[in-house]
């Protein structure tokens, strides 16, 4: 006579139990994932009730736009970030933004350390006279953003230089790297051009 195995009601009860644990544990991962950025720009036209049309330039954050306005004097690019270069004749600078390789999540003003030495990796091979000045908390103080940036002065091949290293939390729940390098002469209008550019960003959610 054959015998049948039956899996006693408790066993089911717990195989449920893991599955749906398993399944909620899965969703909250997903939800917790933050928002992926793009790089890529677009430019869109809407129509305005107070004048011309209006030209859009953006990227996109999740389900949303980053609408920026390019500064002035400068010609923009893009690929894995953005850089802008200053056109106007003598300038000597760049201005990069990029996906930081750290997160939101770790906090700034406790972890300025952890973010100098993250920032530090991207100093040339054979600076020379590298001193970094005190952390400078929102150098970026825009639409709420919370920010740390970091500042090198060194000799490039004899030649001084200045490079700024600044992490933003933007308020979709995304982290960027703002870096400046410039000729030290030309340090301070490079950095009013990055203030300009990360000034002009604002978040428009995408229509449904």
């Amino acid at each position: 006579m054959e015998s049948h195995h039956h899996p006693s009601r408790p066993g089911i009860v717990v195989a449920i139990i893991a599955a749906l644990v398993s399944h909620f544990s899965i969703a909250s991962a997903a939800a917790a994932a933050p928002p992926q950025i793009s790089f890529a720009v677009y430019k869109t036209t809407e129509e305005s009730v107070e004048g011309p049309d209006v030209e859009r330039t953006f990227c996109t954050v999740g389900d949303n736009r980053l609408v920026f306005g390019v500064p002035k004097g400068c010609r923009l690019s893009s690929g894995d970030g953005l850089m802008l270069l200053p056109t106007e004749a003598g300038l000597d600078g760049e201005i990069h933004v990029n996906r930081s390789p750290l997160t939101p999540d770790i906090d700034l003003a406790t972890n300025a350390l952890k973010y100098r030495d993250e920032a530090s990796r991207g100093l040339p091979q054979g600076a020379t006279n590298v001193v970094v000045a005190q952390p400078a908390m929102n150098p970026y103080p825009y639409n709420g953003w919370k920010s740390l940036g970091f500042t090198w002065t060194y000799a490039s091949y004899g030649r001084p230089m200045v490079r700024t290293v600044s992490y933003i939390n933007l308020e979709v729940g995304v982290q960027v790297v703002v870096t400046t390098l410039s000729a030290q002469a030309d340090a301070a209008k490079v950095q009013k051009l990055a203030q300009q550019f990360m000034g002009s960003w604002w978040v428009k959610a995408q229509p449904r």
